[in-house]
């Protein structure tokens, strides 16, 4: 039996994204393989776990020939990679591996521990030694489990831990409801009840809740929602528990019931009815703004552990940034993630479009006094400082996840970022905004070329991609692999099934149409550009951009400070603050030679836009530029 063991302060995660830390140091296994074997392992920490289910979990009903061999040798990746050594051990056993773990190693063993002494203690009579260790226990998780690991196979192991997850959640709340705790646990249990429909023990605990907070009516509107959505999706009526439980809020006899975990009715002591203070006008329902997630995203594994990670329980209250050039998916990716996410922020979801529709761009005050209601506060100041004052208080005691899509500036986002405590804030825009105290960052490019054929084959569909492979390669490459390019140009194939790949690959191939061709519904990529031109306050740099659009070979040797300078007159410092700013929106791109270097895509859009008054001498002066200039 060969044994290799590891250091006690190892620290394994699967309540969310597979993590494995070293005290402070977070240990990165990036291979796929070895992330399903580690889960595994992790997953069944203790039991001896045979070789032909890993080898199932890794392929499925269709192993490699040398799978035994593959295996052994990403376990011995993993123990490389981990350094095995004392408390720790992953043990080959005869027939397959076991993975031996200190106590509170593995976050899920943490979890088990806190939700069998919180139900002892609420079992014992004392329900608020019982809802703070059940809270600390929910307070583990950092996403939906396993949420990086791709395999399949692990889904039904998932799905049990979330109705665990979900089971542990409603004790609390049902803690938390003999406490008195019902204004507080109103919104928590709406999020919840959006979350898992299906659950009758959900349904009653808010009308508990909306009773002992004095919204009778809203209470009995709540078995409504329940009993429509449980005829029209499952066509059943629901249980008679919760039947009773609506005809005891109908006689005013539901003062002080709590639903146990067996759906039977028992006396407890929550507080009886009574008017909410403080909330601005009753029981607020938790915003759940945000879009609908798309259903063809694809890859960006590391990037969306990344995000994930930024609030996990040590990232409370932090701002995150996504930046990035336009089309290259930063609100696809921040959408996807903020929905991972939204189990771990239980009063709610705000979501902000700052992109705005046509010319205009929203106003921060005008976009806080839409939240603000939905938060419980009906008094709104007239000043916007007022507004973003009272917007943080409202947030000082919630767990809100703030979404901003598209912020231009500092400026734009300062108002809507929430102040102290636990919430947080999503944002992405071209432009990096560093001066955020305590944010953290990621810039976004474009995926590679299997991932971008990846997504033109989600919507094209597999057998037409693959029929015409040269002629999808060619499309993704003059797309620049930028994923809003690939899906209007998908969006386009699926409409016309008719319409061979080839013949849109030869559209493309014509520069002069090619915008043209990326676009579709009213959604265009050379809006998306555009749009980061027209928000650009240095005159020098839009300037800068249209004489770019013309200037020889700028999207393949690029061009030097120093040259441009020469050749337009401009003095070079006032050369270089210009190509710094369009670097600093991803409208260039800064190499590490000096010189600069425009995608094709965005020369596009610079050629397009008509001459401004001063610019003809400039444009004249790109045109005596030569290949050599970039160099």
């Amino acid at each position: 039996m060969l044994t290799v063991s590891t250091p006690s302060m190892m620290e394994f995660r699967i309540l969310g994204c597979l993590q494995v830390r070293d005290g402070d140091r977070l240990i990165d296994i990036a291979a796929d393989k070895q992330r399903t074997v580690l889960a595994v392992l992790l997953l069944r920490a203790g039991q001896t776990v045979p070789v032909h289910e890993l080898e199932h979990q890794l392929w499925g009903d269709a192993p490699p020939g040398k799978a035994k061999n593959t295996l052994q040798a990403y376990v011995y990746r993993l123990r490389q990679t981990l350094k095995f050594d004392s408390d720790t051990a992953l043990v080959t056993e005869p027939g397959g591996y076991r993975m031996m773990l200190p106590d509170g190693a593995l976050d899920l063993h943490r979890f088990e521990q806190l939700t069998a002494r919180g139900r002892a203690a609420i079992k014992a009579g004392r329900p608020d030694e019982g809802c703070a260790a059940l809270q600390t226990a929910l307070d583990l998780w950092r996403g939906p489990a396993f949420a990086d690991v791709s395999a399949t196979a692990l889904q039904s192991d998932v799905q049990r831990l979330e109705d665990l997850r979900i089971a542990v959640a409603e004790d609390a709340a049902e803690a938390a409801l003999v406490l008195g705790r019902q204004a507080e646990m109103v919104p928590r249990l709406e999020n919840l009840v959006a979350a898992h429909p299906y659950r009758e023990r959900l349904w009653a605990l808010l009308m508990v809740a909306l009773f002992g907070t004095g919204c009778q009516a809203d209470a009995l509107a709540t078995y409504g929602r329940a009993r429509t959505r449980l005829r029209e999706d499952l066509g059943i009526e629901p249980g008679p528990q919760l039947r009773q439980l609506q005809r005891d809020i109908l006689s005013g006899r539901a003062a002080g019931r709590t639903a146990g975990a067996d759906g039977l009715w028992f006396g407890g002591t929550a507080a009886a009815p009574s008017r909410p203070k403080a909330t601005g006008g009753g029981p607020v329902r938790p915003a759940a703004e945000l879009p609908r997630d798309t259903s063809t995203f694809v890859g960006r594994r590391a990037e969306l552990a990344e995000v994930c990670g930024w609030f996990s329980e040590e990232g409370a209250g932090r701002v995150g940034m996504i930046n990035g050039p336009a089309g290259v998916g930063k609100t696809t990716l921040a959408v996807h993630a903020a929905h991972r996410l939204a189990v771990c922020f239980s009063d709610g979801q705000l979501y902000a479009n700052l992109h705005g529709d046509g010319d205009t761009t929203p106003e921060p005050a005008e976009i806080l006094r839409r939240w603000l209601p939905m938060l419980g506060v009906t008094a709104l100041p007239r000043c916007g400082e007022e507004l973003a004052a009272l917007f943080r208080s409202a947030l000082a005691t919630r767990r809100v996840l703030v979404v901003l899509d598209g912020a231009a500036g500092l400026g734009h986002v300062g108002p809507l970022l929430p102040g102290a405590g636990t919430s947080a804030a999503l944002v992405t825009g071209k432009r990096a905004l560093t001066l955020i105290d305590g944010s953290v960052h990621l810039t976004l490019h474009a995926p590679d070329d299997e991932e971008a054929l990846d997504l033109l084959r989600r919507t094209v569909g597999p057998e037409r991609v693959d029929e015409e492979l040269m002629s999808a390669r060619t499309i993704v490459h003059l797309c620049e692999n930028l994923p809003l390019a690939i899906r209007l140009v998908a969006a386009r194939l699926a409409a016309r099934p008719e319409l061979p790949l080839k013949g849109m690959a030869d559209q493309l191939f014509d520069e002069q149409r090619r915008l043209d061709e990326l676009a579709f519904g009213g959604l265009t990529l050379r809006a998306r550009i555009r749009a980061g031109y027209d928000r650009l306050l240095s005159a020098d740099a839009r300037r800068m951009f249209r004489v770019l659009g013309g200037w020889p070979q700028v999207d393949s040797a690029g061009v030097a400070a120093p040259v441009l300078a020469a050749h337009t007159g401009l003095t070079l410092p006032c050369v270089r603050a210009a190509l710094n700013t369009l670097a600093d929106v991803h409208l260039l791109w800064a190499l590490q030679d000096g010189r600069y270097r425009m995608s094709t895509l965005v020369r596009l859009v610079a050629a397009d836009l008509a001459p401004e008054p001063g610019d003809v001498r400039l444009l004249q002066a790109a045109g005596t530029g030569s290949p050599a200039d970039g160099a």
